[in-house]
């Protein structure tokens, strides 16, 4: 027989839970160094590109990806990631069976946010590291075939 659980009891237990799961390091997310232009802000479905901020990749993978923020993100923070990868269409066209009229630049992932470090001392850089909630199955290959990592997968 199943009880039903209450706010509290669900409160509870993701308290409970959120300290007994490891938070990914950039080793378990097996990021590679490599410098990729990305555009993030803080997810939101009102988010526009002109809202978006620009840096690039230290450490990416399908799994997770590391980079620089002027921006401070909370632990836990959802951000969209626009992912910019040299000649992202020519790459997708040869798997997938459709077309474009505009050829998109760039493929889209979900992060949380891990872990955000102050790396100068005023507070005004930030790395930020985040885990991958969602990636698609074909950018997820296009991505590790452009890092060189045959047969890897989630």
């Amino acid at each position: 027989m199943h009880k039903n659980l209450t706010i509290e009891d669900i409160e509870e237990l993701s308290q409970a839970g959120a300290t007994s799961v490891p938070i990914p390091t950039p080793f378990d997310l097996k990021l590679v160094t490599k410098k990729i232009p990305i555009k993030f802000c803080e997810y939101k479905i009102s988010n526009t590109a002109s809202k978006m901020l620009t840096s690039e990749s230290i450490g990416i993978s399908s799994k997770g990806i590391i980079f620089q923020s002027l921006s401070e993100f909370k632990k836990g923070c959802l951000l969209r990631v626009w992912i910019e990868i040299p000649d992202y269409w020519s790459r997708k066209s040869k798997i997938v069976e459709y077309r474009h009229t505009e050829a998109p630049t760039f493929f889209q992932v979900l992060a949380r946010v891990l872990s955000a470090e102050e790396i100068l001392k005023r507070g005004t850089k930030y790395q930020i590291l985040c885990e991958n909630l969602t990636i698609d199955g074909v950018d997820e290959t296009i991505l590790n075939e452009y890092l060189n990592l045959s047969g890897a997968g989630r």
